[in-house]
Formats: C-alpha cells, sequence, structure tokens
C-alpha cells in the first residue's frame, strides 16, 4: 500500500507541477507575440488598394533612410485601405505627442521626391508609428500624399 500511495502521489505531484508550468509558458508566448502582432488582411478584400508592389516601394524609401543610426525601421503591414510604416526608436521623444506627430509628419514621412511611391499609394493613406518596445504602444501620425494636396 505505501508502494502504490508513492507512485499516486508523484504522479499527481508531476500533474499538478506540470499545469501552472504550463499556464506560465502560455503566458509568456504570448506577451511576446503581442510585440510581433501583424494585423490580417484578406488578399479577396476590394476594400484594399494597396498591392504587394506598394508595400515594397514603402519599404525601400523607409529603409533607405534608416540605414545608420539609433532609429530602426522594422517594415510595413496593410489593413483595410492603410499602410503602416513602423520605426523603432531606442527611447521615447522629449515632445508632447502633438510634436512628435508634427516631426513625423515633417521630417519622417516620404516627401514628393518619391512621386513613384505617392502615385502607387493611390487612394491608400501611408500612417508612420514610432515606438520603444511594443508596436501595440506606438505613437502615429498619417502622412500627408503631396501629389494629392500639392
Amino acid at each position: 500500500m505505501g508502494k502504490l500511495f508513492k507512485i499516486m502521489f508523484n504522479k499527481g505531484f508531476l500533474l499538478i507541477l506540470s499545469l501552472p508550468l504550463l499556464l506560465l509558458s502560455g503566458c509568456m508566448q504570448s506577451h511576446v507575440a503581442d510585440d510581433y502582432q501583424v494585423p490580417f488582411t484578406s488578399h479577396s478584400d476590394t476594400t484594399i488598394s494597396a498591392s504587394d508592389n506598394t508595400i515594397k516601394m514603402v519599404n525601400a524609401v523607409f529603409y533607405q533612410s534608416f540605414i545608420g543610426g539609433d532609429w530602426r525601421y522594422k517594415g510595413s503591414t496593410r489593413q483595410n485601405n492603410s499602410i503602416n510604416a513602423y520605426i523603432q526608436i531606442p527611447e521615447q521623444l522629449n515632445m508632447s505627442d502633438e510634436a512628435q506627430e508634427n516631426y513625423l509628419q515633417q521630417a519622417i514621412c516620404p516627401s514628393a521626391q518619391h512621386q513613384q511611391m505617392w502615385q502607387e499609394l493611390k487612394g491608400a493613406t501611408l500612417a508612420v508609428h514610432i515606438y520603444t518596445h511594443k508596436r501595440k504602444y506606438s505613437l502615429y501620425t498619417n502622412c500627408i500624399n503631396p501629389l494629392i494636396t500639392g
């Protein structure tokens, strides 16, 4: 009887110990996945005017701009009728949100010089996001298409 109790105790103990470890592992994986979430986009959705080629053009423009320095361009995603370009910065900027948005508009949004990219965007919105650690906590601004506004 003592031997049977030891076997049952060990199996029960292992089961009790493994359950919290599995839950903890799942929470950790979920926490890491939050930083890499990419919105799902359906290729059959006709409201998306940004093609894969448009994404490549946006990426090319931004990758050229962030070759050196501490700011890192992390790619773009498309969601509905918008392209979201993500830039990771080493620390928060010492400016108000409004000042940061103006800075993004003036210094980071691509200029009219990138005419082919702006033409390719057509009616899609280009949003530039900056963040320090997690994309979901980014600050962003919608870039103004210079070909539409003059």
